[in-house]
């Protein structure tokens, strides 16, 4: 989890280092057909229509490859918040 923390702190696609490899770090704008988007309201992400100026709540999913676990499954590690909060 501290690797998806700082590698969420740089701007689009970034290299991270981890103590024998380097991942990419993908960040991706998630949205369903009827265009709601994901976004935090009280502590929770919800999908809702974002316009104008509550376009901004918009979370950005960030995700890197988690390889301690069975890679032929390709797990994967999703933050939000800048890496701040995770699920793997």
């Amino acid at each position: 989890l501290a690797l998806l923390f700082l590698c969420a702190e740089a701007e689009g696609f970034a290299l991270c280092h981890a103590p024998a490899l380097q991942t990419k770090v993908f960040q991706y704008r998630i949205w369903d057909v009827n265009q709601k988007s994901l976004y935090l309201r009280n502590d929770q992400l919800v999908a809702g229509h974002l316009q104008g100026a509550n376009a901004a709540l918009e979370e950005k999913v960030f995700w890197v490859p988690n390889r301690a676990f069975e890679p032929a499954r390709l797990p994967v590690i999703l933050g939000i918040q800048n890496g701040t909060r995770c699920l793997a």
